[in-house]
Parts: structure tokens; sequence; C-alpha cells
């Protein structure tokens, strides 16, 4: 799963009415916002399935995201 639809999805599951296409949105223009001089698809690399779940789990009950510092936090 790539990055940013592992942000996505953390996104979808606050339950705030963000759809998957808002949520990618949201992490693409972020990152643009944050990090202009970065490449976004060569940062929005693929994470191993397992790696993801755990990710979008442990996220799971947060009560909200700050998506540039998750961008952050995935990169490498």
């Amino acid at each position: 799963m790539k990055k940013s639809t592992v942000i996505a999805t953390c996104l979808v599951n606050l339950h705030t009415g963000i759809d998957m296409s808002q949520g990618e949105f949201i992490v693409r223009n972020t990152f643009i916002d944050y990090y202009p001089s970065d490449d976004f698809d060569a940062w929005n690399s693929e994470l191993p399935d397992q790696v993801a779940k755990n990710i979008i789990s442990n996220v799971g009950n947060a009560s909200q995201i700050k998506v540039a510092k998750f961008i952050e936090d995935l990169w490498g």
C-alpha cells in the first residue's frame, strides 16, 4: 500500500465525512505545501502490507491526524 493511501485511510477512519479521494487529495496537497522542493512520487513508495495494516490499526483510535507530521514520520 502506498504511503499516501495509508494516511488517507487513517483520515477516512476518523469518520469526518472524508472519502478516499479527498484523503489522497489532502495528503498530496499537504506534501506540496510543507515539502515543496521534494518529490511526492518519490516519497509515496509502497509499504509492506503488514506495516501498512499496523499503522492503520495503531492510528485507528486517534481523534485527529496531523498530516504533515504523518508524512514526515513515513519518510524513508
